[in-house]
C-alpha cells in the first residue's frame, strides 16, 4: 500500500524529460523522511525513547540518502 502511495507522488519539476532514476531516488528519500516523522511523533506521544531515537535517526539517514540522489545527478 505504501509503495502504491508513494508512486502516486508527483515531484514538481521532473517531468517526463526527468530521470527516472532521480525520480524513484527521491520518492524513497522522501518516504523515510515521513515514515521518520511517524517514528518520532508515535514515539513522543507513548513516551519511548528509542522511538524518538530511531524517528531522529530515520530523519538523518533520509536527509543523507537525499543529498546523495540530487548530487549524483545534480
Amino acid at each position: 500500500m505504501l509503495a502504491t502511495l508513494l508512486a502516486q507522488v508527483d515531484l514538481p519539476g521532473l517531468g517526463q524529460e526527468g530521470p527516472e532514476d532521480l525520480r524513484s531516488l527521491l520518492v524513497t528519500s522522501f518516504g523515510l523522511l515521513g515514515i521518520g516523522f511517524v517514528v518520532g511523533i508515535v514515539g513522543h506521544m507513548t513516551q519511548i525513547r528509542a522511538l524518538i531515537a530511531a524517528g531522529i535517526m530515520i530523519i538523518f539517514v533520509a536527509t543523507a540518502f537525499f543529498i546523495i540522489a540530487v548530487g549524483q545527478y545534480g
